[in-house]
């Protein structure tokens, strides 16, 4: 409590050990501080616990989660927080009240602006002692804190449990710490005897603290090197962690012993086998010749078969001990504690007796034995922790322990801090996993009993909070007194044990040395003697150890050094009791405190430090920036953000920024740094004044660094300032680079490299801070992508504006007198419809009205020919129909009347539905041609269909005179039939139960799908709906079955229709989708399949002594005025309307976007798959997406000439990214004019909205009978029973009266549609316009449809503006450079800053930009001078032959350069080929589209995308450049990238040899049988434009060598550049890069691809083969080699089906893995691979009976594979029923919905809509 009130009061830091309540004490300032920001108004601020380590971070946060109320959050780098920009970190402050992170984390956050130190009022360092140097406490403080107002600053408490340094004494020590955090040092009084300490530490766990004492052991002898160790240095002395092996050897030797060096040896084996199993492969057949000037670091293979060579004398010299860590099974069986760690689980079933391998071990190591031997009787009372120095030495002392058999009671494991990644340690914890979760697993076990060791490196010393630990073993000695005190304070537990092991003193020299009273006693001669003893009998005497004692090694601290530390810690002791003297302090509860005297610390830092900061900075707002300076160095801040660059921040800024430039897999960029050593220049002499306290130093040498930046960075080298040594010269020389970039823009406010400075204000409104970003459980929330094929909405359906009425005026109503709209004369366009079918003579004429003209030049297309079966082949073709114009005409009331009337009638006999009319909405009429033929005969319009009478007339009638002639039968809904019988023996009371059990209708399903898609793109068959015959069958007269068909009450008394007879009747065929090219197999099968169905239904009814067919009766038809020829030809018009309103929306939409584009391709762009017609946009939108991706590219390349190719590549994601797509498309409200309804006969309308379909036809419409009897009052009851059916006492076969809606049934005005379906729309239009208008037409495409901006003109208008880029950007470079100096503010002046000052004044030119400015020549043997050869440039000769191959003379040679720049260069005066390469990529996908876009016969969209992802892989991009010789011209300054482009060469050359041999083979094979056949001497040749060598370059190159031999991604991106290059130079000259891309390009992809060598991927065939078969659950899974030693080929890929492996196969990659697995399984199947151009995708599905399957003929491979895995018929036929049942529920639910609203079907006075117009009453009763 006493130091909770002294913390208040002050900037405190506490100095308390270990387990003494220094938490507590911060806990309580926390809640403190809390409470007074609650009872404040002021601005927010938090409370920041820092912490050195990760696992204290979590453990603090847990402690003040615990006992405060506060909110605590907890922060660590893993978390991702270099990624949270200032609005997630506004929202972290506003959120959380404590924040406890890494220093690290909040340094960053300072540093980069996110966080503000003023927004802190407690700032806790835990472990504050470390606050020295360059650590991130020291930093704080140093760059913001003494930099921030003295009213801002944060309130300071610090933790530690020793100040003492090494390297200081204790005052100097504690003064030091006490400046560095400007607090003062405070404790309890440490002169008071035990006891009352131990009352004075609150919440103190340890009273005492554990007994301490020193154990010596006798020095090391002689060990000679093992035998492992001379064999492994003979045979494979050159490998790298052989090498250092034999580095370590003698230290652990003299450590451990020869048993320890054997176990190292085992060790690193084991770790360099698993490096070699994460090893990318470098290549997929097996390369064994090393390159010439490899080593081994180069030579992957060379290193494995070291390996292979160390393991093999591994196992002769140790056995089994090699690969024990397998069999845990075993382990776990056997052993009754289990051990956690699975690696010492199964070297526990090895353990050998101590007495075996003692004489194998140090003195050292058998001390630490006997130590923890006596703990044997009692392992349950062990927990300790051993501390070790080594890394190696810890998790070596595990093994020993685990394998000698008198410690199984021990269960150890090893704690490790992580290694630097620069000293490339391969030392790793025993555990699986990363350090820090290894090192979180063995704490838990540790805590939790699990284990009762743990040897630990100094990383376990601090942070580690583990109460029941009471044993601390020293082995190695601590090097600072921190150490010691802080590893003695992990003993918590009453009665604790701290022991220090040290060599063995020299009696003398023992007795002459002054051992303070502090210091741990030596352990007794008789307990060292009675240790001995109990191991008597289980070790071997010390007399056989061989070899004598050695000197103790360097390494090794000494009793006299542990006495050294033991004095420091009482000049501590000293300094306190001296302090208690100076300035008491006693509380109120008498606590002894001390507190360091405040001026003193405050003297030091102005002694040491001689801070000189401006604290009060320009208040300009105007100014971006601000510079200040002090004596340790500069900062440059950033007004907006207060972003600080620093000396000591500026090298992490610099490489952070070269970390996110764009790299391939085979570099790893990072700056570097040259230095430069020149002679100090005589400094005149300076009089010392009373103000210069300290002397100026003088040096012998100064230093400047040289920064030189990769290829594609904005900065490419910068020189710094002459600094007085190499670290101050690289901070001052990073400080300008990181200054510069951030003013060139490379770097924004926060410090943070610029990925699309456009794009943080999407991102920041996107990004979720609100959930933690770090719960590595959290589950992304769902939510709706935009422009997603998942993502549905309602659009509405666009209605041609040639068939939208105008608006009505509103009149008077002639009864009520109310205001209303109504039908007002205007006028109608006609035009002449010339409509003939293929099977008719001669063609029919009508007129077709609209509301407003229609263009000129619309022809509408439509697919007749193909039904007409005389013609041979069948033919395809469109016949083109042209609305011919008559005029227009004035339509009053009456008339227009007249022509609904007469439209509605023509369809019902085209569809068999009624068409109803709204008069304010009609836009469209048909009407009967004049004699004329120049306008409407409105009397035949009236009159054609006037008489509807019955055929019947009287008993005598002779109706053979009807044979032939067309009737409409109202048994079968008015449906057009022709009489082809009349059967006198029968009437409708025969028994005929076959009556209409089918319809004999050939009529074509109504969507059939286009002939030339594939079945594997989805396609199904249209089947007939089935219709269940069981009622029909049941009903067994015609008079019956007109009690089905509710029109029982036109039936006449039985009486009279008895004798009357029937007729036999036949359907006419109408096909009415005439939009697509419907199937042969569809076409064929369709009067097959009808007769069929028909026969089988008839053979059911028994006793039938007619024919089979369809019947009907005299007084239930009426005679049909038209004939079959005019009902055939008028069948088009469904067809022909709708192709006439689609052609008239994409009139619109290239009307409404001025698009340079023909109407029937604007038909194709907007046509969606579902459609089911001719044509979709699938295949222009595949286009439509190169066109895009050249566009943007171009756009993006010429007006950002300084971003790189990532941020390039963003911002081209960005544009072409479906959710922009989907926003473009929608603000250009374009869903509307999509075409997607599928052609369906009953949704078929005349165009626009007034027509629609009522649910029955009135009989009247059909026929009128003059035996029609209206219901009596009797009949209506719920059910009717015919007088037949009374007769027949088939009461059973009463019919339900049925309730049918009166309402008219309105096509729909909206749809769905999927947003993917709304944004591709587009790209479709895109690739419309480059199909009709070119490149310029697409530019114009892309400018209408928002994608570029309205200034891009021309295709000209890029150079022009690349131009004028360029010169501004060499204009921006100059200004810079003019630039000699900057100022620097400072509110004081003296000569140490003056002078350090004046050295880093900057001149400019020593910044190079990439541009043409003077650079100094680098130093020799410099980093830079070391690839000066690779990057030296291009020669004429070189140059003369890349434009050879290339066919193009470059205007600017830089630009060549620049292409053949790898981002690995150091050549300074040339930039990374990545920009180009980004522009050359989108080239040639668009050229490679078109391509195949072009290619004959057309390509489905699969198609194109199968080809073209081969065409425009990087494989084959690689060998067309190889083979060209343009990869020896790459500059790079990387020996992976040289090693990866030799290495693939070797593997192509070795390719193409075995090629050539099978290939030489086989055609000696033919020779010899061929004899008098003449080969040529030469393979086929390419096209013309190969004519530039007489050299094949492609002989012998195997077909699809490039998924046999994969290439480095450099080699296919040079070729992009050299093509983005030509681009650029000929001023974007689409014609001249096409003539590059025809000349390097395409005679490649004549002779491989497209020559039909071209076979379908075998990985996209199995989907295909098993998909056709039936299965739809096959996928891949990847995994590693059970032997990680096959290098070549470790990674193995399984096809899976229903979670059972079907095939297995290997590959140096995943890809090339499941590439083999496919092959494989193809392969076992019998499946052959069909061409990828133009083969027979169904032939996939074709295989071939397996001869081996016994007793199951016509059995496959594949199907012994899948029938006894495969449930996906059984799932698909219960989704299947699934869906029928709820089609069945949703039928019921609107029957019931329209019984609700409709009313009773044959009730009196059924009425209709006020709104709808038809031309006679509806009869009560009349419905069909």
């Amino acid at each position: 409590l006493a130091l909770f009130h002294q913390a208040l009061r002050s900037n405190s830091i506490v100095m308390l050990e270990t387990g003494t309540g220094k938490t507590l004490v911060a806990v309580m300032l926390i809640e403190w501080f809390a409470q007074r920001a609650a009872a404040g108004s002021g601005r927010r601020k938090v409370r920041v616990f820092l912490n050195n380590t990760v696992a204290l971070v979590h453990q603090q946060a847990r402690v003040i989660g615990d006992n405060t109320a506060q909110t605590v959050h907890a922060y660590v780098g893993a978390m991702g927080l270099d990624e949270w920009d200032e609005t997630a970190w506004t929202r972290t402050w506003a959120r959380a009240d404590v924040l406890v992170m890494t220093h690290q984390v909040l340094l960053n956050a300072l540093r980069s602006g996110h966080a503000r130190i003023s927004d802190i009022d407690l700032l806790v360092f835990d472990e504050a002692h470390h606050a020295r140097g360059s650590h991130p406490y020291m930093l704080i403080m140093r760059e913001f804190y003494d930099h921030c107002a003295p009213h801002d600053r944060p309130h300071i408490f610090g933790m530690t449990a020793s100040p003492l340094n090494a390297h200081q004494s204790a005052q100097a020590s504690v003064h030091h710490l006490q400046a560095s955090l400007d607090a003062s040092m405070c404790t309890v009084d440490l002169t008071a005897d035990q006891s009352s300490r131990s009352k004075q530490i609150a919440g103190s766990d340890q009273a005492a603290g554990p007994s301490a004492v020193c154990y010596e052991y006798a020095l090391p002898p002689a060990f000679a090197p093992t035998p492992l160790t001379t064999a492994l240095e003979a045979a494979c002395g050159s490998a790298k962690v052989v090498v250092r092996g034999l580095r370590t050897a003698p230290v652990i030797l003299a450590l451990l012993g020869p048993f320890g060096v054997d176990q190292m040896w085992l060790y690193y084996l084991r770790q360099w086998h698993r490096a070699a199993a994460l090893r990318p492969a470098p290549s997929r057949n097996a390369v064994t010749s090393a390159l010439p000037d490899a080593t081994v670091a180069d030579d992957p293979l060379l290193d494995i078969a070291y390996l292979k060579s160390a393991l093999e004398l591994a196992r002769a010299h140790c056995g089994a001990l090699l690969d024990a860590v397998s069999d845990n099974e075993q382990i776990l069986a056997t052993e009754t504690v289990v051990h956690p760690v699975p690696q010492l689980r199964a070297l526990g079933l090895h353990r050998r007796p101590w007495a075996d391998v003692r004489a194998q071990l140090s003195p050292q190591v058998n001390r630490l034995l006997g130590i923890l031997l006596q703990w044997r009787d009692r392992p349950t009372e062990l927990r300790g922790i051993v501390f070790v120095g080594r890394r190696i030495t810890v998790v070596l002392l595990a093994y020993v322990v685990t394998l000698i058999a008198e410690f199984d009671f021990v269960r150890a494991d090893v704690l490790l801090g992580a290694a630097l990644k620069q000293s490339g340690s391969i030392d790793r914890p025993i555990r699986s996993g990363s350090v820090r979760t290894a090192n979180q697993l063995t704490l838990a076990d540790f805590a939790d009993g699990r284990l009762n060791l743990v040897f630990a490196t100094q990383v376990a010393e601090e942070g580690v909070d583990i109460q029941p630990c009471n044993l601390v073993i020293r082995f190695d000695m601590p090097k600072t007194a921190t150490s010691m005190i802080q590893s003695r304070g992990r003993a918590r537990m009453p009665g604790s044990q701290f022991i220090v092991m040290v060599p063995q003193v020299d009696p003398e020299l023992k007795q002459s040395l002054d051992v303070p009273a502090s210091a741990a006693p030596l352990a007794s001669e008789e307990v060292l003697s009675a240790m001995d003893a109990d191991a008597s009998e289980l070790i071997v005497p010390e007399s056989q150890v061989m070899g004598e004692s050695q000197t103790l090694p360097e390494h090794q601290g000494s009793y006299t050094d542990y006495l050294r530390l033991v004095r420091l810690e009482d000049c501590l002791r000293d300094w306190c009791r001296a302090e208690a003297l100076v300035n008491p302090t006693t509380t109120t509860d008498s606590t002894n405190i001390i507190v360091s005297s405040g001026p003193a610390h405050q003297e030091y830092g102005r002694m040491h430090y001689n801070l000189r900061i401006d604290d009060s900075p320009s208040t300009e707002l105007e100014e971006l920036w601000v510079e200040q300076g002090d004596k340790q160095g500069r900062i440059y801040t950033i007004v907006s953000t207060q972003a600080r660059i620093t000396y000591m921040s500026a090298v992490p800024t610099v490489h952070s920024y070269v970390q996110h430039l764009p790299q391939d897999q085979l570099c790893k960029l990072q700056p570097i740094f040259d230095f430069e050593q020149v002679a100090q220049p005589k400094q005149p002499a300076v009089s010392q004044t009373k103000k210069t306290k300290a002397k100026i130093p003088t040096h012998n040498a100064l230093f400047r660094c040289t920064i030189t930046l990769p290829s594609n960075a904005a900065v490419r080298r910068v020189a710094g300032p002459l600094m007085p040594n190499k670290r101050l010269a690289k901070q001052a020389a990073a400080y300008r680079a990181a200054k510069k970039l951030h003013q060139l823009g490379a770097i924004d406010d926060n410090l943070s490299p610029i990925a699309d400075p456009e794009d943080e204000a999407d991102q920041a409104a996107n990004k979720d801070t609100n959930a933690k970003p770090t719960e590595p459980n959290a589950k992304p929330a769902s939510r709706k992508v935009k422009g997603a094929r998942s993502s549905t909405d309602t659009y509405d359906i666009a209605v041609a504006p040639a068939f939208v009425q105008p608006k009505a005026l509103t009149q008077p109503d002639m009864e009520s007198g109310e205001m209303a709209a109504k039908y007002s004369p205007r006028t109608w366009h006609l035009y002449l419809l010339s409509l003939h079918h293929p099977s008719t003579d001669s063609p029919s004429q009508i007129v077709f009205a609209s509301a407003h003209r229609m263009p000129a030049d619309i022809s509408v297309p439509l697919f007749v020919n193909q039904f007409n079966a005389a013609i041979e082949p069948r033919d395809t073709s469109a016949t083109i129909f042209w609305p011919k114009y008559l005029g227009s005409q004035v339509l009053d009331q009456a008339q227009f009347d007249i022509l609904a009337q007469f439209s509605s009638k023509i369809f019902t006999r085209m569809i068999f539905m009624m068409l109803t009319w709204n008069e304010l909405e009609v836009g469209s009429l048909l009407a009967p041609l004049n004699a004329e033929g120049t306008g409407i005969d409105f009397e035949f319009a009236q009159s054609c269909f006037d008489d509807r009478s019955i055929v019947y007339q009287d008993s005598t009638t002779d109706y053979s005179s009807l044979v032939g002639t067309l009737i409409m039968d109202a048994l079968d809904h008015g449906r057009v039939k022709i009489v082809e019988q009349v059967c006198d023996t029968i009437d409708i009371y025969s028994d005929l139960r076959a009556y209409h059990s089918k319809k004999a209708s050939s009529d074509l399903p109504e969507n059939p799908q286009p002939d030339d898609m594939d079945s594997d793109d989805g396609c199904m068959v249209a089947k007939k709906k089935q219709k269940s015959t069981k009622t029909r069958l049941s009903v067994k007269t015609m008079a019956k079955w007109t009690d089905v068909k509710r029109i029982n009450r036109i039936r006449p008394a039985r009486e009279i229709a008895t004798g009357v007879p029937l007729f036999k009747v036949r359907n006419i065929s109408l096909v009415y989708n005439y939009l697509t090219i419907v199937p042969q197999s569809i076409l064929s099968s369709a009067y097959v399949e009808d007769a069929q169905e028909t026969s089988n239904a008839a053979k059911v009814a028994t006793g039938a002594a007619f024919p089979d067919g369809l019947y009907t009766s005299p007084f239930f038809c009426a005679r049909e005025p038209m004939d079959s020829a005019t009902i055939a030809n008028l069948s088009l018009l469904p067809a022909f309307f709708m192709r006439l309103n689609q052609l008239l929306l994409a009139y619109e939409v290239k009307k409404k976007l001025a698009l340079p584009v023909q109407v029937q391709t604007v038909r194709e762009a907007i046509t969606s798959s579902s459609a089911n017609t001719d044509v979709c946009y699938e295949r222009l939108e595949t286009l439509g997406d190169s066109v895009l991706k050249y566009i943007a590219s171009v756009m993006l390349f010429v007006a950002y000439p300084d971003a790189h190719e990532g941020i390039l590549t963003t911002r081209r994601g960005r544009i072409i990214c479906n959710a922009n797509l989907f926003d473009l498309s929608t603000r250009l409200k374009l869903p509307p004019y999509i075409i997607s309804q599928t052609f369906v006969k009953r949704d078929v309308r005349l165009p626009g909205r007034g027509w629609h379909r009522m649910p029955f036809i009135p009989a009247k419409w059909i026929c009128m009978s003059p035996f029609f009897k209206a219901l009596s009052s009797t009949e209506s009851s719920n059910t009717e029973t015919s007088e037949d059916a009374k007769s027949l006492g088939d009461a059973d076969l009463a019919v339900p009266k049925k309730q049918l809606p009166t309402e008219p049934i309105v096509v729909g005005t909206t749809r769905m549609l999927s947003e993917k379906t709304v944004a591709d729309i587009i790209e479709s239009l895109l690739g419309a316009s480059v199909c009709d208008g070119g490149i310029n037409g697409a530019l114009a495409a892309a400018r209408a449809l928002g994608v570029v901006d309205n200034g891009w003109t021309c295709w000209s208008s890029f150079a022009s503006v690349w131009r004028s880029n360029m010169a501004a950007r060499k204009r921006k470079m100059a200004q810079l450079s003019n630039m000699r100096t900057e100022t620097i503010a400072a509110t004081t002046e003296s000569q140490e800053a003056n002078d350090l000052l004046q050295e880093m004044k900057l001149d400019q030119s020593d910044v190079l930009f990439g541009l043409d400015l003077s650079v100094s020549n680098p130093q020799p043997g410099s980093a830079t001078q070391q690839y000066k050869s690779d990057s030296a440039g291009l020669s004429d000769m070189a140059t003369a032959q890349i434009e050879d191959t290339l066919g193009y003379t470059f205007n600017d040679r830089a630009l060549l350069v620049e292409a053949l720049t790898h981002c690995s260069s150091l050549d300074v005066t040339s930039s990374s080929y990545q920009r180009l390469e980004f522009l050359g990529d989108a080239v040639l996908d668009f050229f490679l589209t078109k391509r195949y876009y072009d290619h004959q016969p057309p390509l489905n969209p699969h198609r194109m995308t199968l080809v073209k992802h081969v065409a425009a892989s990087n494989d084959l991009f690689a060998i067309v450049l190889v083979c060209n010789g343009l990869q020896k011209h790459v500059c790079h300054g990387s020996v992976t990238v040289r090693d990866a482009i030799h290495d693939y060469e070797l593997r192509l050359k070795h390719a193409r040899k075995v090629w050539s041999q099978r290939h030489s083979n086989e055609e000696k094979d033919h020779r010899e049988d061929s004899a008098t056949m003449e080969r040529p001497a030469k393979s086929r040749r390419t096209s013309s434009s190969s004519e530039k060598s007489s050299i094949d370059i492609y002989s012998d190159l195997p077909p699809e060598v490039w998924d046999a031999v994969r290439a480095p991604k450099v080699l296919g991106d040079i070729l992009e550049s050299l093509v983005g290059a030509v681009f650029v130079d000929s001023g974007m000259s689409h014609e001249t890069v096409k003539s590059v891309y025809e000349r390097v390009l395409s005679p490649f992809l004549d002779r491989f691809v497209d020559s039909g060598k071209l076979s379908l991927h075998p990985v996209i065939q199995t989907l295909l083969v098993c998909q056709g078969w039936g299965c739809d659950a096959v996928s891949w899974e990847n995994g590693t080699d059970s032997n990680p030693l096959e290098y070549t080929n470790r990674y193995v890929c399984h096809v899976i089906a229903h979670g059972q492996r079907i095939s297995t196969s290997t590959g140096d990659s995943p890809r090339h893995a499941k590439y083999n697995a496919a092959n494989a399984l193809l392969t076992a199947i019998g499946a052959s691979a069909p061409n990828a151009l133009d083969g027979d995708l169904n032939a996939v599905h074709y295989l071939s009976a397996d001869k081996a399957t016994s007793g199951k003929p016509g059995e496959t491979a594949l199907d012994k594979l899948l029938k006894p895995i495969c449930t996906c018929a059984e799932r698909r036929l219960a989704e299947a029923e699934q869906r029928a049942a709820a089609e069945e529920k949703k039928k019921r639910m609107e029957i019931e919905q329209n019984n609700t609203s409709g009313g009773i079907a044959d009730a009196e006075d059924t009425t209709l809509a006020t709104d709808v117009k038809m031309s006679d009453n509806i009869e009560e009763g009349e419905l069909v």
